[in-house]
């Protein structure tokens, strides 16, 4: 099973075989419902009733359309939104609904990528004509027509199977598809951050791999010493460093890959820095404090407050789920922090709220300790996405991240501590069907909070927080009666 909380992930959305036979059906449905559906009623004010048969059988004919209508209308809604998931490990294949199942195809399964044309025409991404074969080893091969996919998402499936994909499994065919994305791209005025970071994650193979401080480097004259890298991949790195000879603090490392255009360097450059005034600016006692910033040899640092104590992973890993006294503990802490951020003007959307970025203090509060609004332009640059896929939105995987993309991952961080496992990516979360103890009030807040579809998610922390705190009295109240219980009995 791939490890889907760090997996690096491109979502592609696809109109299935499936999907267009239930849209079909579903507008044949929608015209036999308009036509018979009021016979009932019309057909006595316009001929004469000589018996009433005529009108039974326009009864049943309209009984029935409204029953086809409701069934085709069913299978359409559940069938339209068909992902497929390729992440740095393998491919997720759909399951029926439109859902992600667990199987997960790993590369090495891939035996063949090849694009097939009406009379071996070329591949060509314009017309979109033709279909791209995936040949597994032990699975029936995924088929996919051009046609289903949209320009970025066609774009997106190209380059994951360009940068991921085994070299002997792409297929000329697909390579000339490759070719066509890409003259296509650069022919574009398209210069949204989805197609850049797509364009730098296909060449980023050919660059300079990017090589990690050393224990004892230096930077900013001394000023800031290199202790120990902590974790180190794709352009970033975090480490372990003393500030100012005697601070233990934390420096965040991020390079714009010497490949990449100087537009898109110039545009990294500037996000860095618009992000980094924005949060050495924040004060608040559960975030880590930003100390500095600055550039040094082409590469962007951050120098964090350095928060000691157990971040939320190792603590549910060592002790198993939590109760849901504490949950709603912590998510009052987690729904203050994010109120205040994104109160800031102008509005901070943080996009990388996981169990790894929430460390616990001495006290046992939530400290939040990075941000991944300033790791965006990394993204945009590397063909990484901020965050990690058990708590990403799906807009936020569509590169359109908002407030509310906050709220869908701390729902999802509330699910992690309710049932110790993180849950499915793209899905409405409930930890209910998990752990039987978690109450139906708590479990529904969080299904509202990881909402699919924006407009019905949660719309801001301060709704939720309103919800949690009747949730909470009710669970204290319902705690303190089997406390007398207990101790009366």
């Amino acid at each position: 099973m791939v490890d889907r909380a760090n997996a690096k992930t491109a979502v592609i959305k696809y109109e299935s075989p499936t999907a267009l036979s239930s849209r079909r059906l579903a507008v044949v449905a929608t015209a036999i419902l308009i036509v018979v559906f009021p016979l009932p009623v019309l057909y006595p004010l316009c001929v004469p009733i000589i018996a009433g048969l005529p009108v039974a059988i326009l009864l049943l004919l309209s009984i029935l359309s409204a029953v086809f209508f409701a069934i085709t209308f069913y299978a359409y809604k559940i069938n339209r939104n068909t992902r497929l998931v390729l992440t740095d490990t393998g491919i997720v294949l759909p399951a029926k609904g439109g859902e992600l199942s667990n199987d997960v195809i790993p590369w090495s399964k891939v035996e063949r990528i090849e694009v097939t044309t009406p009379g071996g025409t070329q591949p060509n991404a314009s017309n979109k004509i033709g279909s791209i074969i995936f040949s597994l080893r032990g699975w029936t091969p995924i088929i996919l027509k051009l046609s289903s996919l949209g320009n970025e998402d066609l774009d997106k499936l190209v380059s994951a199977c360009e940068l991921w994909a085994e070299k002997e499994a792409k297929d000329e065919t697909f390579k000339r598809l490759v070719e066509s994305v890409t003259l296509k791209r650069r022919d574009t005025e398209d210069s949204s951050f989805t197609a850049l970071w797509l364009e730098e994650a296909q060449r980023r193979l050919s660059t300079t791999p990017f090589t990690p401080l050393e224990p004892g480097a230096q930077l900013q004259s001394g000023r800031c010493k290199v202790v120990q890298p902590l974790t180190a991949g794709g352009w970033s790195a975090i480490y372990l460093c003393q500030w100012q000879e005697r601070t233990s603090a934390i420096l965040k490392e991020a390079v714009v890959p010497p490949s990449a255009k100087d537009e898109l360097k110039a545009k990294a450059y500037q996000h860095f820095e618009r992000e980094a005034v924005l949060l050495s600016g924040l004060d608040h006692p559960q975030i880590a404090k930003v100390m500095d910033y600055f550039i040094e040899n082409g590469r962007q640092y951050m120098v964090l407050q350095r928060i000691s104590g157990a971040n939320l992973r190792t603590y549910i890993r060592d002790r198993g789920a939590v109760s849901e006294r504490q949950a709603c503990k912590w998510a009052n802490e987690l729904l203050t922090i994010v109120s205040y951020l994104h109160s800031q003007n102008p509005q901070i959307v943080h996009r990388d709220l996981t169990p790894e970025n929430l460390v616990l203090d001495m006290r046992g509060s939530l400290v939040l300790i990075d941000f991944g609004s300033a790791n965006e332009f990394v993204g945009t640059v590397t063909g990484t996405l901020v965050g990690k896929p058990s708590y990403i939105s799906p807009e936020q995987f569509s590169g359109h991240a908002k407030p509310q993309s906050d709220l869908y991952s701390i729902g999802a961080v509330l699910s992690f501590i309710l049932t110790g496992k993180d849950p499915e990516p793209l899905t409405v979360a409930n930890p209910r069907e998990q752990n039987s103890l978690v109450s139906e009030p708590l479990s529904k807040l969080i299904e509202e909070m990881t909402q699919l579809d924006v407009k019905k998610r949660t719309q801001s922390a301060e709704d939720a927080m309103a919800k949690l705190a009747e949730i909470t009295s009710a669970i204290l109240e319902v705690d303190d009666i089997r406390e007398t219980t207990q101790t009366s009995g």
